[in-house]
C-alpha cells in the first residue's frame, strides 16, 4: 500500500490525532490493529470507536480529553469523515485545536470506490488541509503492491498453478483487497480438508461456493435464514479452526448489536459464543457440536424475524 505521507518513519512511532484516507477496509482495521499493538492498549477499557455523524462535536471532544482507564494511551476512533461537508469539518476543527498525550485520535475518511483516485485524493487533500495538525496517512493499493502481498499470502500453500492463480487474482481482485482476502481465506479454508487446489477449482469456490465464506454464513445466521445451519454442517471440514468461524460470529454481531430491539437476546447471544470460545481454548472435543447445538437454538424462532430487529 501507499502511505503517501508517511515515508521514511518507523512504524513504532505512535502520533496523538491521526487522518486516515483508504477504499479499503482491511487496510483501514490493519492500520488500526498496528497502532492498538504498539500502544498496548486495553481494548475493554481505553478503545472506543464513534462516528461523527452520530455524535455532537462536544461530546467527541469529552471523549478526546477523557483519560485513559488503565493504559498510556486512550485510542479514540472517529468514522465517517467523508460523509460531512467541508463546513461542517471547519467548524470541528475550530473546536479540535489540539489532542491530548493522553489520547491518540484515529479519523478515517473511507473513499467511495466509484470514485476517481484523482477525485478522491483532491477531496483527501482538502480535509488534511483542514485538519493540518493531523498525521495523513494514505493507504491506496497500487498494483505492484497488492501482488506483492498475494504472493507472499499464498507461497506457503503449495498451491499448483500458483502463478497463474496469482495473475487470476488480480485480474479479480486487484481494485478490492477486501474482497481478496476473502477469497484467500476460501483457498486456506478449501486446502485444509483437500491438500490440493489448481486454478479450476479456485475459479469453482468463487464463482460458486459462497459457504466458504464465513461471514455469509454469520450474516445469515443474524438475519436467521435456515441456510445457515446447512452452511454451517457443510464448512466445518474445512475450517482450520473453530476460532475462524467464532470471531466472524462476534466481529458481526458486534454490527448487529447497533441495530438491535432485543439487547436481552443479543446479550443471550454473547454469553452462549463467549462460552463456546472458553470450550475451544481450553481443548473441549466438543466445539463443533456446540456450535451446531448453538445455531439450532438461536435460528429455532425464524419466524420472528432477524436477531438485531423485529
Amino acid at each position: 500500500m501507499i502511505d503517501m505521507a508517511n515515508k521514511g518513519n518507523s512504524k513504532n512511532i505512535v502520533y496523538n490525532h491521526y487522518l486516515i484516507l483508504s477504499d479499503e477496509q482491511i487496510l483501514i482495521d490493519n492500520t488500526i490493529n498496528d497502532i492498538k499493538k504498539t500502544l498496548r492498549v486495553n481494548e475493554s477499557f481505553d478503545f472506543e470507536t464513534c462516528s461523527i455523524q452520530e455524535c455532537d462535536y462536544s461530546d467527541i471532544i469529552n471523549k478526546i480529553f477523557t483519560a485513559p482507564f488503565v493504559s498510556t494511551k486512550r485510542i479514540l476512533v472517529l468514522k465517517n469523515i467523508e460523509k460531512k461537508k467541508l463546513s461542517e469539518l471547519q467548524e470541528f476543527a475550530k473546536l479540535l485545536k489540539t489532542v491530548p498525550e493522553s489520547c491518540c485520535l484515529i479519523m478515517v475518511y473511507y473513499a467511495d470506490k466509484k470514485l476517481s483516485r484523482k477525485r478522491v485524493l483532491e477531496d483527501f487533500k482538502k480535509v488534511c488541509e483542514i485538519f493540518s495538525n493531523a498525521h495523513p496517512v494514505t493507504l491506496m493499493p497500487d498494483d505492484t503492491t497488492v501482488y506483492r502481498w498475494i504472493m507472499k499470502k499464498i507461497e506457503g500453500l503449495g498451491l499448483k498453478d500458483r502463478h497463474e492463480i496469482v495473475d487470476y487474482l488480480m485480474e479479480e481482485f486487484s481494485d478490492d483487497v477486501t474482497g481478496m482476502k476473502s477469497e484467500i481465506q476460501k483457498i486456506e479454508n478449501y486446502l485444509y480438508q483437500t491438500r490440493q487446489m489448481g486454478l479450476s477449482e479456485l475459479k469453482d469456490i468463487s464463482q460458486g461456493l459462497t459457504d466458504y465464506d464465513i461471514y455469509n454464513i454469520a450474516n445469515n445466521f443474524f438475519q436467521r435464514k435456515a441456510e445457515a445451519l446447512n452452511q454451517l454442517i457443510r464448512i466445518q471440514p474445512y475450517l482450520r479452526s473453530p476460532m475462524v468461524l467464532i470471531d466472524a460470529l462476534a466481529r458481526v454481531l458486534c454490527n448487529y448489536a447497533r441495530k438491535s430491539k432485543d439487547e436481552k437476546n443479543i446479550q443471550h447471544i454473547t454469553s452462549e459464543l463467549s462460552r463456546i470460545d472458553s470450550r475451544v481454548k481450553t481443548g473441549s472435543d466438543f466445539v463443533e457440536l456446540n456450535l451446531e447445538i448453538f445455531f439450532i437454538k438461536n435460528l429455532g424462532g425464524l419466524s420472528k424475524g432477524a436477531i438485531y430487529g423485529k
